[in-house]
Formats: structure tokens, C-alpha cells, sequence
């Protein structure tokens, strides 16, 4: 039997919603449809943030390495690679998404990179990168940078996160969305899950026009959105109209404490309305979600040294 928790909204600010004291006990995708994408040569460093624009996947790698692969023809060796402008050893790569605005001569809508290293200098600072492609030759600049200001929020009324913020773009809404948590997302830091909880905030997308260099602070934020804390180790994910889809977990390594999972949270209802447990279908550390022609693509790091191979990118059934 499941035991109904009461959602309960506070308005805080007009236009900002919070939901507190919340669970979801439903949403559970058995048997989902899942198989190997692509399995990916050219690993220089461990794989993070991916992405896709019309026939081209990219795969980032800790550091700010990028490597190109082809999505029809999906063969392991990638057809291209560059370094990120913001390539250096502290950015993590953790996430990458492709906004709604292309600058001028580009050949790719503008890239949010998220950094993921939790006490380094750039932790609070979003790259956003013009990508341009002449044949299998690419090369990528800073074309803003985004940084995250939450010196104010518990004075205005928000729950501060701890850090690592993750930049997703909902570009059916056009919104600059920020999640992370209240407490490190690790076993070590949060042993008891009432202790912790999951925080959206809701941004506009800062345009090219306000400047190379953009702050958000208390001020900006249109939305908060707080979500019940089950699934510990925090990877990096996407958005599509209002949903933000997050993977969890490093699989098998860990099958107790930190398994392959991905969570699907509502921000309109501030619930969470699907859920995948992977760890059978997907026994790999999951680093990132790309949703496209219907499906989740799930991008994966493997261990050469525990005799995992080539890292894979899946593709898993949306929720039904």
C-alpha cells in the first residue's frame, strides 16, 4: 500500500510558486523500451554532457573536450572534434544544451555549457558557446557567460542550492531553468533523504544583446519549484515543455546507495510524474539526457579499467 503525501503550494513572490512537503508514488516505467544507440570510439577523457543538432551528435568529455558523431550513420569513430573556448581542467562538461538564439554566422543555435565541479572558481558560471562548422571541421567561442548569484535568495524568500547549478533550456517555453539541491546530492553528505530536497528556479534566457557578461541574481527568478529528494547522485539532464528530465547514479558500481535511475519532474505541478529505475537495462554510470524523434537518449561513462569498454549512448522510450 502507498501512503498519500498532501502536496502543499506556498506563493511566495507573484510569480514564484513553491511546492513543500511533497512525494509522488506513482509514475514508474516498468519494461521500458531501451537498446544501444551507439557505442563511441575516440574516449580521450570520462564522457559527460551531451547533445544533438540535425545530423550531428555531440559528446563532451571532462575538460572541454568535444567529440562529433554522425546520428545516421552511427558509426563508433566520430567524424570530428574541438575543444570548448572554456576547455580547461576544472570545467567538468557536465551538461550541454542548445538554446533558442544562434549568433550571427554560427552554424548552431547557441550551447549552455554546465561546469559540475562542485568548490572550483567557475562553479556558478554557465559558457555559452557559438559553435561553427566548415565540413567535419568545428571550432567553438564564448559568447556569453551566465553566473548564478544566490547571495540574496534567503533574503528574498528562496531556498538557496549548495552549489553545482545545472543551466537547461526549455526551449518550447523559451526559459533558462537552474536545478540542483539543498545539500550535496552524495550518501556521505545526505544519509537521511528527509534531510535533503531538489530546487528549479525559473530564468529568463538572457539574449546576446545584454552583454558578454550576465549576473542572475534573487531579482531574476520568475519560478521556484522544490521537489522531494529520493535518488541520490546527480548527474546532469534536459527539459521539454516544462519537464525536466534528470539522470541519477553511477549503476552497478554502486547498485545500493547510487543506482542507474532517471526522475522526470513537473514544474507546473511541482510533483514528480515519471519514474525510471535502470540499473538491469542501463548497468552503466549515466551522465546526460537528450530528448529527440521521440525517444531519451542516454549518455554513459564506462570504465576501461573495470573491463566496460567503449562508453554507449542508449536510447530509452519516453514516458507513457
Amino acid at each position: 500500500m502507498h501512503t498519500k503525501h498532501i502536496i502543499i503550494f506556498t506563493v511566495l513572490l507573484p510569480g514564484c510558486i513553491e511546492a513543500l512537503a511533497q512525494d509522488f508514488s506513482g509514475g514508474l516505467q516498468t519494461n521500458p523500451e531501451c537498446s544501444v544507440f551507439l557505442v563511441k570510439e575516440g574516449r580521450g577523457r570520462a564522457q559527460q554532457g551531451l547533445e544533438m543538432s540535425g545530423r550531428y551528435i555531440f559528446s563532451l568529455e571532462d575538460g572541454g573536450h568535444v567529440n562529433v558523431y554522425d546520428y545516421k550513420k552511427r558509426n563508433a569513430k566520430p567524424i570530428g572534434g574541438f575543444e570548448l573556448a572554456s576547455s580547461r581542467p576544472d570545467n567538468h562538461a557536465n551538461n550541454a544544451e542548445f538554446g533558442v538564439e544562434k549568433k550571427r554566422g554560427a552554424s548552431f543555435p547557441l550551447m549552455y555549457i554546465s561546469i559540475g565541479k562542485v568548490g572550483c572558481d567557475i562553479e556558478w558560471t554557465c559558457f555559452v558557446e557559438s559553435i561553427t562548422r566548415r565540413g567535419n571541421s568545428f571550432s567553438s567561442e564564448i559568447a556569453q557567460t551566465i553566473t548564478l548569484d544566490i547571495s540574496g535568495f534567503a533574503e528574498a524568500g528562496y531556498e538557496p542550492i549548495f552549489g553545482a547549478p545545472s543551466w537547461l533550456i526549455d526551449r518550447e517555453r523559451k526559459a533558462l531553468w537552474v536545478f540542483s539541491a539543498h545539500q550535496r546530492t552524495t550518501p556521505k553528505v545526505t544519509a537521511d533523504p528527509a534531510e535533503n530536497f531538489y530546487i528549479a528556479y525559473k530564468f529568463r534566457i538572457p539574449k546576446l544583446s545584454e552583454g558578454q557578461s550576465v549576473t542572475l541574481t534573487a531579482g531574476d527568478v520568475l519560478q521556484q519549484v522544490i521537489f522531494p529528494f529520493e535518488t541520490w547522485f546527480t548527474q546532469a539532464g534536459c527539459m521539454r515543455d516544462g519537464k525536466i528530465y534528470y539522470c541519477f547514479g553511477i549503476g552497478k558500481l554502486d547498485p545500493e546507495k547510487r543506482p542507474s535511475r532517471i526522475r522526470v519532474y513537473d514544474t507546473d505541478t511541482g510533483t514528480i510524474c515519471a519514474k525510471y529505475d535502470l540499473n538491469k537495462e542501463i548497468p552503466y554510470e549515466m551522465e546526460d539526457l537528450v530528448i529527440r524523434d521521440g525517444w531519451i537518449f542516454v549518455n554513459t561513462n564506462t570504465n576501461p579499467s573495470r573491463g566496460q569498454g567503449d562508453p554507449l549512448i542508449y536510447r530509452l522510450s519516453m514516458p507513457k
